[in-house]
């Protein structure tokens, strides 16, 4: 009974926070290899400027997280740490991710409960019945409430709220159609295999004869695979092999290709602005992707075959390719020399990810979340034009 009843004045770290007084907490709950999936919204939930704190559940991403971020950054192991946590400031609590887990911070009732995600894709946990539990669904563009209705999940509307997809905003925006290149650089970011088959977009099995075929059509290769790839040893051969090709290639021609490490280093937003062209498995770096306005091919990997797009609208606007590769050359050729959906892509890049202006595009986000915390904080009106010298003047 002395060891479970609480001291008088709470734990150290609870008297730390209540000086600190956070009003937000992003819970946070993964396997290992996901602290991308909180540090991606680190810099976001810090430029709402309240204060805060990262609730970890798991000690292995303590150091990742707390290098990432000034906020305090607290690992709660069991349900009685996290009361200590919990303290009477808080008043919004932030989840990218539908961890089972969750589900110990969401049954304080006192708390408005906000989803995130950490990507916006076509795949099928991006409509998981369970995001039903949230207060508040923030999603990138009408694309994402369309998903839910188009899974038969039944949700509220009132629950959605959309604020674009703030990271972005680093990614140099290309308005005018690119055909005909010479010596592109290509982004592949092949997917891992999923948790269960119908949810397998992974294109490794067949990488090689599409990195083979680039290579011929001299294209500089950024390959950017998914932080769980080497968690199935089949994927970790594969792309062990492509890595072999690529730096073959590269001692034999001198093209740059990055990846292994190097990739590593660079943030999506980097690889995006370096590329010309995208191939990608059915992943949320499309929806990243396409707020470049550059040629896009998605990989089909399953069965699909004429209902692939139905499955996964994003594609509609990109280039598709089969398993069995039989398009291949045609699809290169589309992507990296006619592009004839180049126009196309913008009506696209409105519904996926909202209509905000590029100048201030994170401010969606930002408005939202200050919104829940404080729900009578409204934005400052927007200026009506850039132009200064069409503004009055003082007398």
């Amino acid at each position: 009974r002395r060891r479970f009843r609480p001291t008088a004045g709470g734990s150290a770290v609870t008297r730390a926070l209540r000086r600190h007084q956070p009003e937000f907490v992003l819970h946070f709950s993964a396997p290992p290899g996901s602290e991308y999936q909180v540090t991606m919204w680190l810099p976001y939930l810090e430029r709402i400027g309240r204060p805060f704190v990262v609730m970890l559940r798991e000690p292995e991403f303590l150091p990742a997280v707390a290098a990432a971020t000034t906020a305090p950054v607290v690992y709660c192991p069991t349900l009685r740490t996290m009361d200590e946590v919990l303290v009477p400031s808080l008043r919004v609590a932030f989840y990218v991710n539908h961890g089972a887990k969750n589900s110990h911070c969401i049954r304080f009732t006192q708390l408005t409960h906000v989803q995130l995600h950490h990507g916006d894709s076509d795949k099928a946990p991006s409509a998981n019945p369970v995001s039903a539990i949230f207060d508040r669904i923030f999603v990138a563009g009408e694309a994402a409430v369309d998903r839910y209705a188009r899974a038969g999940v039944e949700i509220p509307p009132e629950k959605f709220v959309v604020v674009g997809r703030p990271q972005v905003e680093a990614i140099e925006v290309r308005h005018q159609p690119t055909r005909g290149l010479t010596n592109p650089t290509v982004l592949y970011t092949p997917t891992w295999t999923g948790h269960h088959a119908d949810a397998d977009y992974c294109s490794l099995p067949m990488a090689e004869t599409l990195l083979r075929r680039l290579l011929d059509r001299g294209a500089t290769v950024i390959l950017r695979a998914h932080p769980y790839t080497n968690q199935h040893p089949g994927s970790a051969r594969r792309l062990a092999r492509l890595h072999e090709l690529l730096a073959a290639d590269r001692s034999r021609t001198g093209r740059q290709h990055v990846f292994g490490a190097a990739a590593s280093r660079l943030t999506l937003a980097e690889s995006v602005n370096r590329a010309d062209a995208l191939v990608s498995d059915v992943s949320g770096v499309v929806s990243d992707w396409l707020y470049s306005g550059k040629p896009y091919a998605v990989t089909d990997t399953g069965v699909d075959g004429d209902r692939f797009v139905e499955r996964f609208p994003l594609a509609a606007t990109g280039y598709v390719l089969r398993r069995d590769m039989a398009d291949l050359d045609d699809v290169l050729t589309r992507l990296l020399d006619t592009d004839p959906l180049a126009e196309a892509r913008w009506a696209t890049r409105r519904r996926y990810l909202g209509d905000f202006p590029a100048d201030s595009y994170a401010e969606a986000f930002l408005s939202a979340a200050r919104r829940e915390l404080d729900p009578a904080w409204t934005a400052p009106a927007p200026r009506t034009t850039t132009d200064d010298a069409a503004l009055p003047t003082a007398p």
